[in-house]
């Protein structure tokens, strides 16, 4: 019995996640979308919009939602070149609260990493289905509860990964490690000190699951001003070093808009 349960619905440990495909639909639908070049965002039907993109950046934001942190990191993004496309997990009708912000507290509900990986394979097919995207390369970046989505997901075909504010350590062995294929470019960016991983079992950082020269993990410690930061890529030159890192992995001809 369980098992046809389990076939109906998502399990995963003591969480289930039913497999609504109307709430998830909801999360695209309300994506916010920046074209190369745009200052503000605008919604999904931008994406018919404009010139093709030097790569799609498919940004997974944190548990408080769409925020400052997702429009910062998304001019940069649009400024060098890039379409940024962020669905908004808020969208769905009920949204179970999975942190609490103002604490630095997350793990509120367990169940909520299968809702943000749904949301991100959705995205990835949609965008997929856009003709005038179908040849461009999709990297795949999330920032705390995203860079947890974002280690995680199965998506052996995207470009690459940018994992920001995550160790990939965790107590939950669905949300622990890097499910990045070997030679599939990431970058992890995480202070030593940030607040938000103070628990013995969130300690460390990504690179004990990288394998191979493309798969690269930046520690930020004190002194470092950004070593007790949660959000990194506020700083010029973190921006610069993630720019840099989706540049030089861009696949051949694509690096400089060739």
């Amino acid at each position: 019995m369980k098992a046809v349960l389990c076939a109906a619905l998502f399990c995963l440990g003591a969480g289930v996640v039913h497999a609504n495909d109307t709430e998830v639909a909801r999360t695209w639908e309300a994506a916010q979308v920046w074209l190369p070049g745009t200052v503000n965002a605008t919604s999904i039907e931008a994406l018919d919009e404009g010139e093709t993109p030097r790569a799609v950046v498919l940004y997974a934001h944190g548990c408080d939602g769409l925020s400052r942190i997702t429009t910062v990191t998304a001019r940069f993004l649009a400024d060098a070149g890039h379409l940024v496309v962020a669905p908004d997990s808020f969208a769905r009708q009920d949204k179970p609260v999975s942190c609490n912000a103002a604490q630095q507290r997350g793990g509120l509900h367990r169940g909520v990493l299968r809702w943000r990986q749904q949301e991100m394979q959705y995205a990835l097919a949609q965008l997929r289905e856009k003709d005038e995207l179908r040849d461009v390369p999709i990297v795949l970046m999330g920032h705390s509860e995203g860079g947890i989505t974002v280690a995680t997901m199965a998506a052996p075909d995207a470009a690459m990964r940018v994992i920001e504010g995550w160790t990939c350590h965790a107590g939950w062995p669905e949300y622990r490690g890097l499910n990045a294929p070997k030679g599939q470019p990431a970058l992890a960016l995480v202070g030593e000190e940030d607040p938000w991983f103070r628990l013995p079992v969130l300690s460390g950082d990504c690179g004990a699951f990288m394998e191979g020269e493309t798969q690269v993990s930046r520690v930020y410690s004190e002194p470092d001003h950004l070593g007790d930061k949660h959000w990194l890529s506020a700083d010029k030159e973190v921006q610069d070093l993630i720019l840099d890192f989706i540049d030089v992995h861009l696949p051949a001809g694509d690096a400089h808009g060739e």
